[in-house]
């Protein structure tokens, strides 16, 4: 890796847990020497693109990503155009309802509204990475990507089973993007949490590529067949109002 590749496997490391990570244990990883590493964290420090924990010594990401993020979501205007449909599925349905993006190489949870029943979904999760084999999120997003991408994130990222109903091999997780594709939308039936039932759409651009998607999580016992398919409906009605209102539509 040269320079910027090794900055930038930095930063995306340390969004990722345990979040927290010292020189030596990033140099081993990176199977690079130490004093390179610290060229690297020195830099990134002065920038505030990360911080030294006084306490650990160990780095995790600074405020000028906030800021940056902060730019990023403005520029997309996701956020003001989706907060008002996302808020409308949350108090309708009293579930937790979110925006899961896609990176370019994985997908994570952007923003996220609770709704009025006693369980908050993935607390603490928001802008954290989730896994394109469990989950709603992860798993829509996963099946409208390049299937050359999709297969090399296969070839580099283990299927961990988070429980008993996950997708753990190649073949099952190709079949299921399949099924996304055909119906329009992707469930998680505790695949990523025990008790925990998601349901997810795709956003389109003007292009007819997703990068987001809208999704719908809560306590397995909520969701009846009658109310999926209710809110099956809902959640793509509210992804064809964010990808017009966003003027992807023509």
């Amino acid at each position: 890796m040269n320079s910027a590749e090794k900055l930038i496997y930095i930063l995306k490391r340390l969004g990722e847990p345990p979040y927290e990570m010292g020189i030596t244990e990033l140099a081993h990883e990176m199977q690079v020497s130490k004093s390179c590493i610290h060229k690297i964290v020195t830099t990134l420090v002065e920038e505030n693109l990360i911080v030294q924990n006084p306490t650990s010594k160990k780095y995790f990401l600074g405020p000028m990503l906030f800021r940056l993020g902060s730019v990023y979501s403005d520029l997309k205007g996701i956020w003001d155009i989706a907060k008002p449909v996302i808020k409308r599925l949350a108090v309708s349905t009293k579930q937790s309802v979110y925006i899961g993006i896609w990176d370019g190489t994985q997908a994570f949870m952007a923003y996220k509204i609770d709704g009025s029943s006693d369980f908050t979904l993935f607390k603490g999760l928001t802008g954290k990475k989730t896994q394109i084999h469990a989950g709603v999120a992860g798993k829509v997003l996963g099946a409208y990507q390049d299937i050359a991408l999709i297969n090399k994130l296969l070839d580099e990222e283990e299927l961990e089973p988070k429980t008993p109903r996950t997708i753990v091999t190649r073949e099952g997780i190709l079949n299921e993007y399949r099924r996304i594709r055909e119906q329009g939308y992707g469930i998680s039936d505790e695949e990523h949490t025990v008790g925990v039932f998601g349901i997810g759409v795709p956003i389109l651009d003007k292009n007819g590529k997703v990068w987001s998607c809208l999704c719908l999580g809560g306590r397995k016992a909520f969701f009846s067949e009658e109310n999926t398919h209710l809110w099956i409906h809902n959640l793509k009605d509210g992804a064809e109002e964010i990808s017009y209102r966003l003027g992807f539509r023509r």
